[in-house]
């Protein structure tokens, strides 16, 4: 099908696309609060239901230690290639509840902007692709095989979505692996997804005294915990933003020159950037360049830090304890598990006197990916943006993390291809996330487009 086709299928079915993407979103489908574990499986199965009703082979794959995953297929034309597309439907929690315009749960159109948990963060972005794929399927034009990944659990680390997925290893077998959950270009330019970084997080914290102390007795004698936080987490950066923790660069593979121009030839607006976020780009390392900071370089950074008294007025005392989480972001060549031990034996060497270091969390999301500009498959997705008209598609590397996009691909034999068209606009994981109706028709259109043209010499070097 071509744009006109699409466009014209998207207008003719407008009121029912948006009413389904709707309901999706009334599900409090927040995978982190085991509260909400019906509400997952409910979601799971209205999603299974969607895609029977679709011509789709469907089941949920189970286990106890995850939320149901959807699994669907639909097979092609006989020597076509096969697509499997991923998606999770899991969303964040919705705190702090009062900075909501509106219930985050009660999608609320504003403009062209529909607002709720999950309206980009995956729902919107996924959704898109299922109703190009429901055009595609009414037109005939759907040769290729597709299969359909949607799971529960992404939100709250891939791990156990991972073991569930292995048990089917054989039945995911595909020639390209399509995720729909990156950005577009600031200027609203289509983006293709280079690469993503991989993640772990801890908690640790410092104790002191047993019981919280009298500021004026116990000050100047006591050691403070949360004091010792406050050094703990200075010590992490020296005064560039260089990371300083020891052996934490070791393993990080330099981006080639290629990779750097593409990334630098897509700098983005910095005063965009500050009008946008509230500031300007000048965290981490000043010997690189914004881009450059988010696509090829490590991070670490302080997601919360907390002790003492947090209410109204003055409480003059000296904490029993103080805590930070932290978050790492990893590149091309950082084993997650060697960064978590090098950061935590920092954290262990720099605790201050009369203080102790207990680590209560931790977690992998996983490595980071890397992908390849002069990928077959990359150009074609590069065509399919073009013909959507408007601004030149552009190649970024996101400094995010979909932490099961490192471990999917080779599971499924597959390259990976990320298209994505969220925006910092979109205020994904805060409060009032919304995605814009030209966004989702982004990944409604590039979908019908690009799964549309899939042809049947894939593998032998023809065109999809």
């Amino acid at each position: 099908m071509n744009l006109s086709a699409l466009q014209s299928a998207f207008d003719a079915r407008l009121e029912t696309i948006l009413a389904d993407w709707v309901r999706l979103l009334q599900f409090p489908s927040i995978s982190v609060e085991p509260a909400h574990a019906g509400d997952c499986r409910a979601c799971a199965e209205w999603l299974r239901d969607r895609l029977i009703r679709l011509g789709f082979a469907t089941e949920l794959f189970e286990s106890s230690a995850t939320n149901p995953a959807v699994f669907a297929e639909r097979r092609g034309e006989p020597g076509a290639p096969t697509l499997l597309f991923y998606g999770h439907y899991d969303v964040q929690p919705a705190d702090p509840l009062d900075q909501w315009l509106s219930p985050p749960f009660e999608p609320q159109w504003r403009g062209d902007r529909l607002y709720a948990r999950g309206a980009q963060d995956n729902k919107g972005q996924f959704f898109g692709v299922l109703a190009a794929l429901e055009t595609l399927i009414q037109a005939q034009a759907l040769r290729a095989t597709v299969k359909i990944v949607i799971e529960g659990n992404e939100e709250c680390g891939g791990t156990p979505t991972i073991e569930l997925l292995e048990r089917h290893r054989d039945r995911l077998r595909a020639d390209i692996l399509l995720a729909c959950d990156t950005n577009r270009g600031d200027n609203g330019a289509p983006a293709i997804t280079m690469g993503l970084r991989g993640l772990f997080v801890l908690t640790a914290t410092l104790h002191g005294p047993a019981h919280d102390l009298h500021s004026g007795v116990h000050g100047g004698r006591s050691p403070n915990p949360a004091t010792g936080i406050a050094r703990l987490v200075a010590s992490l950066h020296d005064a560039d933003g260089r990371i300083a923790v020891a052996g934490f660069y070791d393993d990080v593979r330099a981006p080639d020159a290629n990779e750097r121009a593409l990334a630098n030839a897509y700098a983005g607006d910095p005063d965009a950037f500050e009008r946008e976020n509230g500031a300007p780009p000048l965290g981490g390392e000043s010997a690189f360049t914004p881009c450059e900071r988010t696509a090829f370089r490590p991070a670490i950074d302080v997601n919360g830090i907390f002790g003492g008294y947090h209410g109204d007025g003055s409480k003059t005392i000296i904490p029993s304890e103080a805590t930070v989480k932290l978050s790492a972001r990893l590149v091309p060549g950082q084993d997650p598990e060697r960064m978590m031990d090098a950061l935590v034996k920092h954290l262990e060497a720099h605790v201050p006197a009369g203080l102790r270091l207990e680590i209560a969390e931790r977690g992998i999301g996983g490595p980071a990916i890397k992908l390849d500009p002069n990928s077959r498959v990359v150009e074609q997705a590069r065509a399919a943006l073009t013909a959507m008209g408007g601004p030149a598609p552009v190649f970024l590397w996101e400094g995010a993390s979909v932490p099961i996009l490192a471990t999917l691909p080779a599971m499924a034999g597959a390259e990976a291809l990320l298209v994505g068209f969220g925006a910092d606009a979109d205020r994904i994981h805060a409060p009032n996330e919304s995605y814009g109706l030209d966004q989702f028709l982004g990944n409604y259109l590039f979908a019908g487009l690009f799964i549309g043209a899939m042809g049947k010499r894939l593998r032998d070097g023809g065109a999809c």
